[in-house]
């Protein structure tokens, strides 16, 4: 892959463009990065509202029908289901990895194989995430295992 980068003051935000002959699984995985940074779902916290960055997110996870949003120092309740969010998302760098849970792999420190089949997911936040085993082929191909 060949990579040109020009800085010009006459340009008031970037522009990235992308030139390719056939769409390629590198093609791919940089079209889902950019989209990625651009992305923000609303969120709120202590009556207030947020925009938070996808590329800012850590994972969503569900619980009492209720969405939050984890992010490296915060949680955000969102209004949106995980099955809308999954929806929205799902040309960038979120798997869903459990019944209650979708996590961004741009944020994965490591992961291992745990029980049952299962896996463990670590975050950058020292955080661990269960992958179920009903899960782990699509996390596996999202993240190239």
């Amino acid at each position: 892959m060949k990579l040109s980068i020009f800085k010009n003051p006459k340009f008031s935000e970037p522009e990235v463009i992308l030139n390719y002959s056939e769409e390629t699984e590198e093609v791919n995985k940089l079209i889902e990065t950019l989209n990625s940074l651009n992305n923000t779902i609303q969120c709120f916290k202590n009556n207030s509202n947020f925009n938070i960055k996808l590329n800012d997110i850590y994972y969503f996870e569900s619980v009492d029908e209720r969405s939050y949003v984890y992010t490296k120092d915060n949680v955000y309740e969102c209004k949106e289901k995980l099955y809308t969010i999954e929806e929205t998302f799902k040309n960038t760098s979120i798997v869903r990895v459990s019944k209650s849970c979708i996590l961004n792999i741009t944020k994965l420190k490591s992961v291992r194989p745990f029980i049952n089949g299962k896996f463990e997911a670590t975050m950058l936040s020292d955080e661990k995430i269960i992958i179920n085993r009903h899960y782990v082929s699509a996390f596996k191909k999202k993240f190239n295992i």
